[in-house]
């Protein structure tokens, strides 16, 4: 009996880790299997809110799971992303970053609480984002000369709106302010949504931000130039920064999907997927029109690369602009 035991103990044992083994490869391949929270570091109703319900609907579709969008904005996207960072690396907690949090904000924001290299994980690069500058009408300008103009004639007083301090906008607006010589007020909000309300109301002359295609359509703003280096497909007549003498004004602007540092490969492969497909849906770019975007994906090492590099790049302009995040 003693025989049969000592020599059966090995052979049950190897069971019990091939069964373990197997256990282990189905909780991988049964990802998702819970609820997935998509965490937008901004108020409802802006671009990159747009994005993520897009995107939530469309990957909930494809990898049969619940896929929800939660909005934790604050400090120009911070607090969202910080959450992020420190959630457990498990798929469950996925963060919309944007150059704004990710390649701005580590070099104006000095304590800021997490390091966007190191603290996140890359899955995909979504979009390119477009930027405008854009007026409200009664402000009685046309193009950027114009623009000029008016503020050199009353320093100090025309406001610009954006989605938050820190933000691409803001450090677009205070870009201008040193290459044109002139002196604006920042107004920043809590998202675009809220910003964009203001601005199409007239309670603020100005806004640097991406969704103002539509607007602009419904004649509510007008957009005097977009910081890209083309022009905008859906209004061909708007000029760029480059265009109206300002070279420097070509900017990256883009939006991707990350998870908190040490995602598995395998889970990241999944998300990136199921990414791939949603940025391939013929009804999702078309949606992405209005928002201002067009789809710009790619794989979780090219998205490593691009925010190490946009980070870096940033560097020196933000100190030629000397923001400050206060």
């Amino acid at each position: 009996m003693f025989r049969l035991v000592r020599f059966a103990a090995p052979a049950a044992l190897m069971v019990l880790v091939t069964l373990a083994g197997f256990a282990g490869e189905a909780m991988a391949q049964a990802y998702p299997s819970k609820t997935v929270r998509i965490v937008v570091p901004f108020a409802p109703g802006g671009r990159v809110d747009g994005i993520a319900r897009l995107l939530a609907n469309r990957m909930g579709a494809e990898l049969g799971q619940t896929f929800i969008v939660d909005n934790r904005s604050g400090a120009g996207g911070a607090i969202g992303s910080d959450h992020v960072a420190k959630s457990p690396p498990d798929g469950y907690t996925l963060l919309l970053a944007s150059a704004g949090t990710h390649a701005i904000l580590p070099n104006v924001d000095r304590k800021l609480p997490y390091d966007s290299v190191k603290d996140f994980t890359p899955i995909a690069n979504l979009v390119e984002g477009f930027t405008f500058i854009g007026a409200s009408p009664a402000l009685g300008v046309s193009d950027i000369a114009d623009l000029v103009k008016l503020a050199k004639e009353k320093p100090g007083t025309l406001g610009f709106a954006t989605s938050g301090v820190g933000t691409y906008g803001h450090f677009a607006g205070e870009l201008f302010e040193i290459s044109a010589g002139v002196s604006l007020v920042h107004v920043p909000y809590r998202g675009s949504g809220p910003a964009l309300t203001d601005l199409a109301a007239g309670h603020v002359p100005l806004m640097i931000a991406g969704e103002l295609v539509e607007f602009a359509k419904a004649g509510k703003v007008r957009v005097l130039a977009t910081t890209n280096e083309r022009r905008w497909p859906e209004l061909p007549d708007v000029k760029t920064m480059k265009e109206q003498g300002y070279p420097q004004f070509t900017l990256h602007s883009w939006i991707g999907l990350v998870g908190p540092a040490g995602l598995p490969a395998d889970v990241v492969a999944k998300l990136n997927a199921a990414t791939s497909k949603a940025m391939n849906d013929p009804k999702i770019l078309e949606q992405l029109v209005p928002l201002g975007v067009l789809a710009a994906f790619s794989t979780p090492a090219a998205f490593a690369e691009r925010i190490k590099g946009d980070r870096d790049a940033y560097a020196g302009i933000v100190a030629k602009a000397k923001l400050k995040f206060e």
